[in-house]
């Protein structure tokens, strides 16, 4: 009876303890995190103009930031400026712009920057590179030139674009700055059908690890959202060419809306999480395969890491079936 007393008592003292370790990283993450304050801030948003960009552009003019939006169609971002405004807490004092820029362009991509400095009259003090593509298909049937397309906007246009920033903030000497990187879930791990689009994500994930690091130094805070699918007009285009075996693996995939993921984002950036994801598969994965990247809680982390690794050695099983079941089919036509 001694021992069983013991062993219950032992068993409570340690759980207490993991619970009295998690609740003081949660209460510490909430002290450090710097905290996000875009009221009358320079908040520059690539890929504005439509999707997750213009829904950060949105959620931004509601917290009172004057907003840049760029992409390369003029008409949308017009029309996106008109909402955005609307949007505005305060409409005679919040200034919303937009910048016409190719910023797979280094060039393009500085010289947008220092447009929208010009027109908004101070420095970017927040930066939100969403602007990206993805054209699922056969990597084997995919062109050279379509899986060069795919990394000069997600992955160059994302380190063009935060070079010129980052500089800039640094020169200005401006602390508390805020870059946030968009790379994906399937910055965690490869999918078939997606061979051009994983490499550019896992990039702005070393990307946005390495510079975490670096500009630190400076009062520079970086952050990289991994989202799962977002319902976009994007993601109706990406289903024409999705290969079946892809849409077969996703199922009736459970994505998001962009409203919801800005949210979700905004949630992460006040929390002062790095890796932000919102979605419990983006969880699954970035507690999954985390390495050295910074934990949003250590100890639900490692539990959730635990889960990651028992669920998805049988589904890497299912995955490696599939794929060689469907092949079998297409040799045998």
């Amino acid at each position: 009876m001694e021992d069983w007393r013991v062993g219950l008592v032992t068993f409570f003292s340690v759980l207490a303890g993991l619970l009295a370790i998690g609740v003081a990283n949660e209460v510490y993450l909430r002290l450090s995190a710097a905290k996000i304050k875009v009221n009358g801030k320079h908040c520059y948003v690539t890929g504005g103009s439509q999707g997750l960009g213009k829904c950060v552009a949105l959620d931004l003019a509601r917290r009172g930031a004057n907003v840049t939006i760029v992409a390369r169609r003029e008409e949308v971002l017009k029309e996106a400026v008109r909402e955005i405004k609307a949007c505005a807490i305060d409409p005679k004092q919040q200034q919303i712009e937009y910048v016409v820029a190719d910023i797979t362009n280094s060039s393009a991509a500085v010289e947008a920057i220092e447009t929208a400095v010009t027109k908004q009259k101070q420095p970017i003090e927040y930066l939100f590179n969403v602007a990206g593509i993805s054209n699922p298909g056969v990597f084997l049937e995919q062109s050279p030139e379509l899986i060069r397309k795919t990394m000069d906007l997600n992955y160059f246009g994302t380190v063009y674009t935060t070079h010129e920033v980052a500089k800039r903030m640094v020169t200005e000497n401006i602390k508390g700055g805020h870059i946030i990187m968009v790379s994906s879930v399937l910055g965690f791990f490869g999918l078939v059908g997606y061979g051009a689009y994983c490499p550019t994500k896992f990039a702005v994930r070393g990307l946005a690890e390495a510079l975490r690091v670096e500009l630190q130094a400076h009062g520079i805070n970086v952050h990289c959202y991994f989202p799962g699918t977002i319902f976009t007009p994007g993601y109706d285009l990406e289903n024409l060419t999705k290969p079946e075996v892809t849409k077969e693996i996703e199922g009736a995939d459970e994505g998001m809306t962009p409203e919801k993921c800005s949210a979700g984002l905004f949630k992460g950036l006040e929390r002062g999480e790095f890796g932000i994801t919102t979605d419990p598969i983006g969880m699954l994965l970035r507690c999954g395969t985390r390495g050295v990247m910074p934990n949003n809680n250590f100890m639900l982390d490692t539990i959730i890491s635990g889960l990651a690794w028992i669920i998805f050695a049988p589904w890497r099983v299912m995955v490696d079936r599939t794929v060689i079941k469907y092949a079998s089919k297409q040799h045998s036509k």
